[in-house]
């Protein structure tokens, strides 16, 4: 079990690694330095145990450390090491799922707040299903069916301006089925005509509900503006 939550400490900087390197240009890797391989992952778990806001007593943390990795004996019996591993990982989850419920709880309200507003604004149109749109530009093409293949552009964001994904920024259209996409863009894509453009509201519910990737997160209403482009 010791070495179970040394693999998850290790993978952890593993991924901020990835994650860093990510967002970097991609250069020659250093040859590794004693010194400094040490320090980043000492610091890399001294940051993971703060973030989990784990009440620990640091001068325990590098006896132990020390003690393992002289292949010692541990100084505490085995079993009980096994069961403090295991309140911890019980005490993160429900940590987690804690602060998961709340940030959906409120995220809804936020998202109910807006729609109540937003439907009664100049020009929005409600459907029984909760979704809300306005028409910002209009075309005179075909309509789409709900199993057709379209080309469209999009712009995502949050009720508070923050935009997740554009495909105007990128300059380039999705293609796609209809049928394989969010259920709000399934209701609404078979009521727009080619050349259209609208701005869509989508409750949560018809969005990703309480299963928001990141960094939309969960129960959020989404803001789409969708431009029809062609029916495949």
């Amino acid at each position: 079990m010791s070495m179970k939550w040394m693999a998850a400490l290790v993978a952890g900087l593993w991924s901020v690694t990835v994650l860093a390197q990510q967002g970097a240009p991609q250069r020659e890797l250093p040859a590794m330095e004693k010194n400094k391989l040490s320090y980043a992952l000492g610091y890399q778990i001294g940051n993971d145990m703060r973030e989990r806001e784990l009440d620990l007593d640091l001068d325990t943390v590098i006896r132990a450390l020390n003690d393992g990795f002289a292949k010692r004996d541990p100084s505490i019996p085995v079993e009980d090491m096994v069961g403090q591993l295991a309140a911890m990982e019980a005490k993160l989850r429900g940590d987690a799922e804690a602060k998961f419920n709340a940030l959906a709880a409120e995220n809804k309200a936020k998202s109910d707040r807006f729609l109540a507003e937003n439907r009664s604004k100049k020009g929005v149109v409600v459907l029984p299903s909760g979704i809300q749109y306005r028409v910002i530009d209009e075309g005179n093409g075909a309509r789409p069916t709900p199993t057709s293949e379209v080309e469209v552009h999009y712009r995502g964001s949050l009720v508070s301006g923050f935009e997740f994904d554009s495909s105007f920024a990128r300059n380039q259209p999705a293609t796609f089925k209809i049928d394989q996409v969010l259920k709000g863009w399934q209701e609404v894509l078979p009521l727009m005509r080619v050349g259209d453009q609208w701005q869509v509201f989508l409750p949560p519910e018809m969005a990703y509900g309480d299963k928001g990737p990141r960094p939309i997160g969960p129960n959020q209403a989404l803001i789409f503006d969708i431009k029809l482009i062609s029916i495949k």
